[in-house]
């Protein structure tokens, strides 16, 4: 028996795609598996998500969506709400006015703009966990999800890509 080709996202599915990728990971990033500190060193899936999204589909993935993905995110992690809404707001409005810049780039360049997002939301995150806390707090488990953010993006890219080429078909 023949495989029947994937059929192209039409309509209200292809904008939604995006959005709901975004809130799939955000799911995924919060979800508890006993692991002792794997909450502060787990990849920053919605980082990736609203990275990739802003660039090649940024009407798609509108800030509401971005700033209702965020807040859901601080309520899942009961971490000082409006942070994260407000790092991923900054991210996608930093993206976006550069992204005429990467558009059309081969990848080795949108994973260096990948890092250094990636290291300015982090620097960013510390900072205001450390004035939300009242104290430094210890850099490493944010260095560390950070280049493990920067490390996991090409795999969660090649997957945008792959559903984006559906999209488009």
């Amino acid at each position: 028996m023949k495989a029947k080709p994937v059929e192209p996202v039409d309509g209200i599915g292809q904008k939604l795609v995006p959005a709901a990728f975004t809130l799939v990971l955000a799911i995924l990033s919060v979800i508890p598996l006993g692991i002792p500190g794997y909450a502060q060193v787990t990849p920053n899936f919605v980082l990736m998500s609203i990275y990739y999204w802003t660039i090649y589909r940024p009407d798609h993935l509108p800030y509401l969506v971005v700033f209702l993905v965020g807040l859901l995110v601080d309520l899942l992690t009961f971490g000082p709400p409006g942070v994260t809404p407000f790092a991923l707001l900054i991210l996608r409005a930093t993206v976006l006015s550069q992204r005429r810049f990467f558009v059309g780039k081969n990848f080795p360049i949108l994973w260096w703009g990948f890092a250094i997002v990636t290291a300015a939301v982090t620097l960013l995150m510390w900072s205001v966990g450390a004035l939300y806390s009242g104290r430094l707090l210890d850099p490493r488990s944010f260095v560390f999800q950070a280049v493990l953010t920067a490390a996991c993006y090409p795999v969660l890219s090649w997957a945008f890509s792959r559903v984006q080429r559906v999209m488009t078909r």
